[in-house]
């Protein structure tokens, strides 16, 4: 008979995803993950399968947790120019503070493993679209209030800021330089004009 799980699965979750975000997934090691989430390599191994499994389950949560939470922020009511600028905003503020040297998990995940790991590929994939469709319908709503000219293509709109939001995350990494990232926003939201 299996012995009951002594952990609390998603708190390990949680603690490996700090590692991984710190880290990054290669130079985390497996003792990394046994020492910040205090479970034996064996039971995380039962658990999760390996490294890549547990890494995969960490983007999830952070998928879940972060991302969500701050698309979520698009969807309130308000103009759609102070939703976008609060968006990067946020987003400046955290890559040039708490999370100056972690960047974006996401973005990192991208940059690091999508190209030669097809799980993470489909986790950046599926967190950018989600990006992108949370742009699109909050570019939509404000073209059908009037607030978008009806010239410009929400879709396009969509990408263009998915991609900003992305790149300032990057170019936070390198340089988090506040009035450097302010101007790429303020450029970027002329592409609403």
């Amino acid at each position: 008979m299996a012995r009951p799980r002594e952990f609390e699965e998603e708190a390990v979750v949680e603690a490996a995803l700090t590692v991984f975000w710190r880290q990054g997934y290669q130079a985390t090691s497996i003792q990394d993950l046994v020492e910040a989430t205090g479970v034996n390599r064996g039971s995380l191994y039962d658990t999760f399968g390996d490294k890549h499994g547990l890494f995969l389950e960490a983007v999830d949560y952070y998928r879940r947790r972060y991302t969500a939470r701050r698309l979520a922020r698009l969807e309130a009511p308000g103009p759609l120019r102070q939703k976008l600028a609060g968006f990067f905003e946020e987003v400046i503020e955290f890559s040039v503070g708490e999370g100056r040297l972690l960047g974006c998990l996401m973005t990192n995940c991208a940059i690091e493993l999508a190209p030669h790991d097809r799980d993470a590929a489909v986790a950046v994939a599926a967190s950018m679209g989600a990006m992108e469709k949370a742009f699109y319908r909050l570019l939509t709503a404000a073209q059908q209030d009037g607030e978008l000219s009806a010239e410009k293509s929400p879709r396009d709109l969509a990408r263009f800021l998915t991609a900003t939001s992305n790149g300032l995350r990057v170019m936070a990494k390198v340089s988090p330089q506040r009035p450097a990232l302010k101007s790429v926003v303020r450029v970027a939201l002329q592409a609403l004009d």
